[in-house]
C-alpha cells in the first residue's frame, strides 16, 4: 500500500474528537499545550532549540542568551530591551517565500529584556518582564516592526515545482540554496537529528523557489539515501524519479523490525493523525511500530482515546508488511518507565509520583505495573534505562544523581521476579550505560531480550532525537518463519531472538545457534563464536559476556573465536562507530541479544554481578526513602509495598550468589 498525503482512516469517534480537542489546546496554551510546565515543550520549533537543548543547565534564560547571538538563522528575530525599556532588534536572513502567494511566515521573536516594558510588535501590544528571556511566536511578513524598529522577514522569489516520484513511500528532503526547507501541503515539517528537514511521501508536488535545489531520498535505516541536485525554472516543474537502494534486507530471512516507544502527540508545536504516523511508518519501512498512550507531568493520557478504542487491534493502515498498534507507557519518574506491546486492554493505572497528577504517590511499585500489563497480554520492556555510561568502578552514583530522571530503577528487581521481557538497549539516552545495566542482568542468569524504543515525539517538529522519524533506532525479531504480526513479534521478544541497531546490521552464531538459543555443553568444552555486520559506521565489533570482552577488532567486518567454557556463560555482539550522517544518533550502535551456554543444567551466575545487585537494591530502598513521593497518612505502608518488591528480589539474588563459582 502507498502513502497518500491526503489518505483518510477510520477511526472511532473518540479518537477524532481528542485530536481536534488537542487542536484547540495548541492554539490556546501554545506548543506546551498538554499544560506540562516542562522547558523544552515551550520552546518547540524553535530553529535552535539542538543548541538550546545541548547547553541547558541552569535554565532557560541563561542558556537563549547563550546560543540567541549574531549570526541568527532565517526567521529568528532577536529583542533586547535595556533597563531604560529602549529596544534594539536584530533579525537573520530574510525566509524565502513564494511570489504571488502568501508573504509570511512564523517569526521566532527571542526577547532579552532588563525592564518591564509593553513593546509594540506589528501595532499591537506586547509585555515583557525583567530579567525574562521568551520566545515569542509572530506570523510577520513582508517585515516586522517593533517599535521604531523594521527588520524584512520574508524574501519572495519567482515560484517553481518539484514533482517527487518513489517506488513506494519514501522520506524526502528539499532545500534550496540557501539551506531553506520546502514540503508539500498537507505533511507535518519534521527536521533530525542532524537538522536535516524531512517529510514521507510517495508521489508528490512540492512548491519551490526557482533556482539549484538539492532533493534527497531515503526509506529508513535499511536502505542508502540518494542525492540530486536539480534546478527548477519559473513557473514549470521538474520531476525527480528515486528508489532508494538497500543496504540490507532483513526481512528476506525472517527479521522484522519494530520501535516499541513512540509518541504520536505529547504536547508540541504539530498534532499529529494517525494518517500522519502512518505515511512515516511506511515512509521509513518500519514494520513494526508501537505507539503508545502516556502522561507526562499530569493526569493527561495523551492519546488514550485512541488506544483504549483499539487495544488489541492493528490500526487501520496495517498489512502484511507493516503493522501499528496503540500501546501504553507506563511512567514513574523516581522508579523508571514501561513500555507495552500489545495490551488487549487498558491498564488499570497509566502512572504514579506526579505531583500535579491524580496519583501523586509513588505507589505502587512497578511491579504492579508490570504485572498488570502482562495480564492484558502485553510484553513489557524498561524504556531509557540509564541517562549516562557507567564509571570503570561500576558506581552507582550517576544513576542516582538525580531523583526523578526516569531510569530504570525498579529493573533489578521487576527482572529478578520474571516481570520483565526486555531491556531498551538502544533508546534516547545512553546506550552504553544501558548494555552496562543490561550485562549486570545477564550475568546474574536472567534471560531477557535487548530491545529498542526510540521514544519520539512525532508532534515535534525540533527537537535532539525526540523529533527523529520512528525506527532511527529498531530492535529487529526473528520471527521463526511466521507472518509478520504482533503477536509473532511478542514471541520473538519473550524468547530473546532479537538484536538492536541504530544503524547497522549485525549477527552472531555460536556453533549454528542464533540469539535467544539455549546450548548445554560440558565444562572445558570449546564453542566457535562468529559474528558479522553489515552497514555503514562500524569501527570496532566484539564478543562480550559475563566477563567483558572476548575479542574486539577494529576496521573489520566480521570476526571469529574459538572459546573454552569455564562455567555456564551468556555470549552476545556489539558493533560501535562514531557519528554518522546515516545514522540518526550521536554514535553508531548495535547489540545482539545473547546466545545462552549452560552447563550441567546451570545457568551464569557472577558473585560481583549479584553484588551489584543486592547493593542497587539497597541503594534504591534507601533512595525511595528519602526522595520518594507518599502521603502522610499512608507513608509507612506504602513505602512497605516497594520494600516487599525489592526484598523478593533479594532472595533471587542471595540465591545466585550461593550457585556463583566465581
Amino acid at each position: 500500500m502507498c502513502c497518500q498525503d491526503d489518505e483518510v482512516l477510520d477511526l472511532p469517534a473518540e479518537a477524532i474528537e481528542a485530536i481536534a480537542y488537542y487542536r484547540h489546546l495548541r492554539s490556546v496554551r501554545g506548543p506546551d499545550w498538554g499544560g506540562d510546565g516542562v522547558w523544552f515543550a515551550r520552546l518547540a520549533g524553535f530553529p535552535l532549540i539542538n543548541e538550546v537543548v545541548a547547553r541547558y543547565s541552569d535554565g532557560t534564560a541563561e542558556t537563549l542568551r547563550a546560543v540567541v547571538v549574531d549570526p541568527l538563522p532565517a526567521g529568528v528575530v532577536l529583542v533586547r530591551v535595556d533597563a531604560g525599556a529602549r529596544a534594539t532588534v536584530t533579525a537573520g536572513p530574510p525566509v524565502p517565500v513564494l511570489a504571488g502567494g502568501d508573504l509570511t511566515a512564523t517569526v521566532h521573536m527571542v526577547v532579552d529584556s532588563a525592564a518591564d516594558a509593553t513593546l509594540t510588535v506589528n501595532g499591537e501590544p506586547v509585555a515583557v518582564h525583567s530579567g525574562q528571556v521568551e520566545r515569542i511566536l509572530v506570523t510577520a511578513g513582508p517585515t516586522l516592526t517593533v517599535g521604531e524598529h523594521s527588520v524584512p522577514v520574508t524574501d519572495p522569489r519567482p515560484a517553481a515545482a518539484v514533482r517527487l516520484v518513489a517506488d513506494r513511500c519514501a522520506r524526502w528532503s528539499v532545500t534550496d540554496g540557501s539551506g531553506t526547507a520546502w514540503f508539500p501541503p498537507g505533511v507535518v515539517h519534521k527536521w533530525d537529528y542532524h537538522g536535516r528537514p524531512f517529510f514521507h511521501s510517495h508521489e508528490v508536488t512540492v512548491p519551490v523557489p526557482a533556482g539549484d535545489l538539492t532533493v534527497t531520498c531515503g526509506r529508513g535505516l535499511e536502505y542508502d539515501t540518494v542525492v540530486r541536485a536539480v534546478t527548477a525554472t519559473a513557473g514549470a516543474t521538474v520531476t525527480v524519479a528515486a528508489e532508494p537502494p538497500r543496504r540490507f534486507d532483513p526481512a528476506a530471512t525472517g527479521w522484522y523490525g519494530g520501535d516499541l516507544h513512540v509518541h504520536l502527540n505529547y504536547s508540541g508545536d504539530l498534532v499529529i493523525e494517525p494518517a500522519d504516523a502512518a505515511r512515516m511508518q511506511r515512509g521509513e519501512g518500519l514494520h513494526l511500530m508501537n505507539l503508545v498512550a502516556g502522561n507526562w507531568q499530569t493526569s493527561l493520557i495523551y492519546d488514550r482515546d485512541l488506544f483504549e478504542q483499539t487495544a488489541g487491534t492493528d490500526l487501520p493502515w496495517s498489512d502484511h508488511e507493516h503493522k501499528a498498534r496503540m500501546g501504553v507507557e507506563y511512567r514513574n519518574d523516581l522508579l523508571g518507565h514501561v513500555h507495552a506491546l500489545g495490551p488487549t486492554r487498558p491498564p488499570r493505572q497509566y502512572q504514579a509520583g506526579h505531583e500535579r497528577s491524580d496519583h501523586p504517590d509513588d505507589w505502587p511499585p512497578n511491579a504492579t505495573a508490570c504485572a498488570d500489563l502482562r495480564d492484558a497480554g502485553a510484553t513489557v520492556g524498561y524504556a531509557h534505562p540509564a541517562g549516562t555510561a557507567f564509571p570503570d568502578d561500576w558506581s552507582t552514583d550517576r544513576f542516582f544523581a538525580m531523583p526523578r530522571s526516569v531510569e530504570a530503577r525498579e529493573l533489578v528487581a521487576d527482572a529478578a521476579l520474571g516481570l520483565v521481557d526486555s531491556v531498551d538497549v538502544i533508546s534516547p539516552f545512553d546506550h552504553e550505560g544501558s548494555a552496562f545495566l543490561y550485562h549486570r542482568l545477564l550475568s546474574c542468569g536472567l534471560r531477557l531480550a535487548a530491545t529498542a524504543g526510540t521514544d519520539v515525539f512525532l508532534s515535534f517538529s525540533r527537537i535532539p532525537l525526540a523529533s527523529n522519524p520512528p525506527g532511527w533506532g529498531r530492535v529487529y525479531a526473528e520471527l521463526g518463519g511466521k507472518a509478520l504480526s504482533v503477536k509473532n513479534f511478542q514471541d520473538a521478544v519473550r524468547a530473546g531472538r532479537t538484536i538492536v541497531t541504530n544503524g547497522p546490521w549485525l549477527t552472531i552464531d555460536v556453533d549454528g545457534h542464533g540469539p535467544g538459543d539455549v546450548l548445554d555443553r560440558p565444562d572445558g568444552s570449546r564453542v566457535t563464536v562468529t559474528v558479522t555486520t553489515d552497514g555503514p559506521g562500524v569501527e570496532r565489533i566484539a564478543i562480550v559476556g559475563p566477563d567483558g570482552v572476548h575479542l574486539e577488532k577494529t576496521g573489520e567486518s566480521g570476526i571469529r573465536a574459538d572459546l573454552t567454557l569455564d562455567g555456564p556463560t551468556w555470549l552476545a555482539a556489539i558493533a560501535r562507530g562514531g557519528e554518522h550522517p546515516s545514522t540518526l544518533d550521536a554514535g553508531v550502535f548495535a547489540h545482539t541479544s545473547p546466545v545462552y551456554v549452560d552447563v550441567a543444567g546451570q545457568r551464569v551466575a557472577r558473585r560481583a554481578d549479584a553484588r551489584w545487585c543486592l547493593d542497587l537494591l539497597d541503594r534504591l530502598q534507601a533512595f525511595a526513602a528519602e526522595h520518594g513521593h507518599f502521603a502522610p497518612e499512608t507513608r509507612a505502608e506504602r513505602l512497605a509495598d516497594l520494600v516487599t518488591v525489592l526484598d523478593e528480589a533479594r532472595i533471587f539474588y542471595r540465591e545466585v550468589l550461593d550457585r556463583a563459582r566465581r
